[in-house]
């Protein structure tokens, strides 16, 4: 996806440029257009948004509005029907654009992108900062950070230390971009940098590291290759690459998934669920009634040959803003969403 150079600030209103270049940027699009939102063409139309519809079988999406703008086909104040297709550019605006979008948009640019794993490794003399793919075969050293005083004077004070590790942090890692962040060391300096992280975070009122201040996880380990085959990260990747096929097939196979909680309970009912993708969040519901619903459906998912995995707050971001429960199918079920309304 290409976009115009437009900065994008929290709860302010701008217009960006849009060129959808495949059909993942398409469905991108399709969960970031809203009511209410403001899309045009290169025809010199504009629509005020009512709904969208994400046409699966031509990776087209459908935006229906009134017109705000005219030409010598269309009047204002006409209703219409744009269809946004992929190398067509497009004008969205948003008044305003909060947050969660911006978000949405970092994130979804990121899937084009190499990184899923930032990494901070410190000893008491250095720090590196890496990051890497979730297959762990790309790594790229973004940055090392020495601890002057320690060196010189083997002071223990970290202060200056760690200022200048959070000024390169914010300079490579962008939480709202990268999925997940570890710490890792030997030593309990881990625990210390995370709490100034988190301090700084808090004083300098930084949303993108407090808002995802559970993706930052510490590891007890001190070189970059028990790092990646440590436990924790393991499953994360694994989980991970789940996430990654879930979506792709959304795109690509989409009679293959279903997603929300009466089309998963349609596709047990069909025995048609391989794998059951549900959130920590939901699974372990307040709610004893939810609780014990979800639990059950978990439980027969499991003694009819399904694998069943629960994603915690760290992994299951995308599953939690598509319901926070999702099924990968033994065989297709066209239109399951029409089947169960």
């Amino acid at each position: 996806m290409k976009l115009s150079d437009e900065k994008l600030i929290p709860n302010q209103p701008a217009t960006i440029k849009i060129i959808p270049e495949k059909s993942d940027d398409l469905w991108l699009l399709y969960n970031l257009i809203v009511e209410d939102d403001v899309v045009s063409v290169q025809v010199q139309l504009e629509i005020k948004v009512i709904n969208v519809d994400y046409a699966k079988d031509c990776s087209t999406i459908r935006v229906r509005g009134r017109t705000i703008t005219s030409n010598e086909y269309v009047s204002s104040g006409s209703f219409h029907t744009l269809e946004l297709e992929t190398n067509r550019e497009l004008k969205l605006t948003k008044n305003p654009w909060d947050e969660k979008t911006i978000k949405i948009l970092k994130e979804g640019l990121n899937q084009n992108g190499k990184y899923d794993l930032g990494i901070i490794l410190i000893n008491n003399t250095s720090a590196e900062i890496l990051l890497t793919d979730n297959n762990t075969t790309s790594i790229t050293h973004c940055a090392t950070i020495r601890n002057e005083k320690t060196l010189k004077n083997n002071n223990s004070n970290f202060e200056k230390f760690f200022e200048n590790l959070f000024v390169s942090f914010r300079k490579h890692i962008d939480m709202d971009v990268i999925p997940n962040m570890v710490i890792a060391s030997k030593d309990s300096i881990k625990d210390d940098f995370r709490a100034y992280l988190l301090l700084e975070a808090q004083k300098r009122k930084i949303k993108s590291i407090e808002r995802n201040e559970s993706r930052i996880l510490m590891i007890h380990q001190n070189n970059i290759k028990d790092i990646l085959s440590d436990k924790v990260i393991k499953n994360m990747n694994a989980n991970t690459k789940v996430i990654e096929k879930f979506m792709d097939m959304v795109i690509n196979k989409c009679d293959w998934v279903c997603y929300g909680t009466k089309s998963v309970e349609y596709a047990h009912e069909l025995l048609a669920i391989d794998t059951l993708l549900i959130t920590e969040e939901l699974s372990e519901k307040k709610d004893i009634k939810l609780r014990k619903k979800y639990s059950k459906l978990k439980k027969l998912v499991q003694e009819a040959g399904g694998k069943v995995i629960q994603f915690s707050d760290v992994e299951g971001d995308k599953l939690a803003q598509m319901t926070g429960i999702a099924a990968i199918l033994r065989f297709p079920i066209p239109n399951i969403d029409d089947l169960v309304l």
